[in-house]
Parts: C-alpha cells; sequence; structure tokens
C-alpha cells in the first residue's frame, strides 16, 4: 500500500512538470510570433512603398526649386567690390543674407546686412558705434497684397512713407523714390512695378555722412554721391534693369535733390497748415485778421456797382452778422447807406460776400463796418 502511494505522488509530479513545460513553450512560440510581427512592421515603417519615395523625392525637389527661386533676389545685391567702388574704400562688409518666399502671398523677399569693418564690436565701449546698413529686397505680384504685407511688418503705409519724406523723385516713368533722414541715420526706399527696393543706415554718430541737419532753411541737408542708402538702392534697380536687358546712367541722388524746392514749400505748407490747426485747438488765430477783410465797390460805365469782400470770424459762433455800406462823396459826406446780412457762420470760418447795387449818384469812395 505504501509503495502504490509513493507512485501515485510521483506520477503526478511528472505530469506537473510536463504541463509546465509545455505552457512554457506555447508562451515562448507566441512572443516570438509577437516580436517577428512587431518586427516585419517596424521594417514597412522604414522601407516606405514605390509612391511614398516617389512624394519624398518630390518634395525635396520642389523645396530646392523654392531655395533657387527665393536666392535669385540675393544676386539684385551690390557685391561687395561693388560696395568698395562705391564709398571708395574697402568698409563695409556683409554679414547676413536671407532669402524667403511666401507662396501664399505671392511675396518674396530678401534681406542683407551690412557692417562697418572698420569699427571693432564692443558691448561696453563702443557697442553702438557700429554703423550697420540694412538692405531688403521685395518682389511681388499683387499691389494689394504688398500693401497688405507692409503694413503687416511696417508701421506706416507706404503712402505715408512717401508723403513724409524728405526727398522724392522718379528716375524712370516706372520707378518712384523717396529719401528721409533722422540724427541717427537715414533711408531710401524704391518701388517699381515689381520690386521694392529699401536701404536704411544706422549711423548714430554721423561717421558716414551729416544728417544732422535741417529739413528747411539755410542749413538744410544736402545729399551727394557719398550717401550710401541712395547709392545702394540705385545699384540694386540698376541691377534689376539689367536682367531685363536695360541700361541706365541716371543718378538718383541728383534727382531727388532737384526736387528739394518743392518739398520745400510742401513742407512750409504742412508747417503752417499745422500751426493753424495748433491755434484753432487752443481757439485763438494770431496771424489771421477777423472782421471785414478784402473789402472793395466798383462802379460801372452804367452806375452798376459790384460789392464784394470776406468776414472772418473769431472764435466765437454767429447766427447774424449785419453790415453796413456807406458810400461817400468828395467831402466824405454819405449820399447812399446800404445794409447786408451774413447768416450762420462757424466760429474761425471765413465768410465771402458779393453783391450788386444801383446808384445815379457819383461818390467817391465806400466804406463798410460791422454795426451788431
Amino acid at each position: 500500500m505504501k509503495k502504490l502511494v509513493v507512485f501515485l505522488i510521483f506520477s503526478f509530479l511528472i505530469m506537473l512538470s510536463l504541463q509546465q513545460a509545455v505552457f512554457a513553450e506555447i508562451e515562448g512560440e507566441e512572443e516570438r510570433k509577437k516580436a517577428a510581427e512587431e518586427a516585419a512592421n517596424a521594417m514597412k515603417r522604414e522601407i516606405p512603398d514605390k509612391h511614398e519615395e516617389d512624394k519624398i523625392e518630390a518634395k525635396e525637389v520642389e523645396e530646392k526649386e523654392v531655395r533657387k527661386k527665393a536666392s535669385e533676389l540675393i544676386k539684385l545685391l551690390p557685391t561687395e567690390k561693388r560696395l568698395e567702388e562705391i564709398t571708395y574704400r574697402t568698409i563695409w562688409e556683409y554679414v547676413d543674407k536671407q532669402s524667403v518666399l511666401d507662396e501664399e502671398i505671392g511675396i518674396e523677399t530678401a534681406t542683407a546686412i551690412l557692417r562697418d569693418i572698420t569699427r571693432v564690436f564692443d558691448p561696453i565701449l563702443n557697442k553702438y558705434k557700429v554703423s550697420t546698413i540694412l538692405i531688403e529686397i521685395i518682389k511681388y505680384d499683387d499691389i494689394y497684397e504688398l500693401e497688405y504685407y507692409w503694413e503687416e511688418v511696417s508701421s506706416s503705409s507706404i503712402e505715408n512713407i512717401f508723403n513724409n519724406a524728405y526727398l522724392v523723385g522718379s528716375p524712370t516713368e516706372n520707378i518712384d523714390c523717396m529719401f528721409n533722414f533722422s540724427e541717427e541715420g537715414a533711408a531710401t526706399i524704391c518701388i517699381t512695378d515689381e520690386y521694392v527696393v529699401q536701404s536704411i543706415i544706422h549711423d548714430k554718430y554721423q561717421e558716414h555722412f551729416g544728417y544732422n541737419k535741417l529739413k528747411i532753411g539755410p542749413k538744410k541737408l544736402q545729399i551727394n554721391q557719398d550717401e550710401m542708402t541712395i547709392n545702394i538702392v540705385q545699384d540694386v534697380l540698376k541691377n534689376i534693369e539689367k536682367k531685363k536687358g536695360i541700361e541706365s546712367n541716371y543718378q538718383l541722388f541728383k534727382i531727388l535733390e532737384s526736387n528739394k524746392e518743392i518739398r520745400d514749400k510742401e513742407f512750409r505748407d504742412k508747417e503752417v497748415e499745422a500751426k493753424e490747426k495748433k491755434n484753432k485747438s487752443l481757439g485763438i488765430e494770431k496771424d489771421k485778421k477777423y472782421g471785414i477783410q478784402n473789402f472793395s465797390c466798383i462802379k460801372d460805365e452804367f452806375g452798376l456797382v459790384t460789392i464784394s469782400g470776406q468776414f472772418n470770424n473769431n472764435q466765437i459762433k454767429k447766427d447774424k452778422v449785419v453790415v453796413e455800406i456807406l458810400f461817400l462823396n468828395n467831402e466824405q459826406n454819405i449820399i447812399v447807406k446800404n445794409t447786408a446780412n451774413l447768416l450762420d457762420i462757424d466760429k474761425f470760418e471765413t465768410k465771402r460776400f458779393l453783391g450788386n447795387t444801383k446808384i445815379d449818384q457819383s461818390f467817391l469812395t465806400c466804406t463798410i463796418q460791422v454795426v451788431n
């Protein structure tokens, strides 16, 4: 009996060990199968099909074409050798050039920064003495897209920039240019039917040109062939024209300078207008005479007298102004007296009047006065 019990226990242990081995083999087989499937999937991800390869290749070609197309604008920039000719010495060097294409709005831009290499950059002593020039070329297809783009990147519209420029001029029929300056530098911008070219110099210590002049008066700024922003823009414009087979020999600074007298008058008119607006806001007009001005009465051969003049109102609005016209003879006696009413006159308004009257008697002179 004891031997039978031992035999049964031994048989049970053998069966249990065999079952565990079978289970382990099954689990190992499942894990190997799972690992094989994962490896196959990984291989599929790593090795794209022919369609995916074509798409990747097409995208790479497209990106290369975009870079090539945008970089065409870089070629329009003056070379460093050309910059040396413009400045008559080796002084400016490119420190950065970039080009970007925005296909959505059809705008290509190229920007470059020039640095005065005669200056050593010192973050403590000479940080702000390093003069720099920014050059930007914009190629556009639609003027409205250009205006939208400009307003996005600039604090002022192109129209306002040109209206407030120191000098404006057109070297050719299809190019409009402007020049403006401040005590820290200057800017020149030209616009064609395809391009905008601008050059801005930061020259805080007036090392390259005397920008600390006035815009009007005897000490006003005079530009010449040494002004860098004009020279750079002119060079880019001529490079654009060369691409079209056009050779030009104009000097942009002379064209801009030739319009100085016109701009002087415009600036003076703006100053007068601004002064008048300021006086109105203060409730006064110091340079303006109030009351009746420019009065005259002229008699023709038929005895018809034409009376004309104007009434300059002050800061008080008037519903009615009564004026009295007196006609005097040789002894300064009144021979005829007429009255007229000027109605609804706003503050600071100029009300002009014109009328006729028939006088049979001869008179020497006439006067007019306000009676209310």
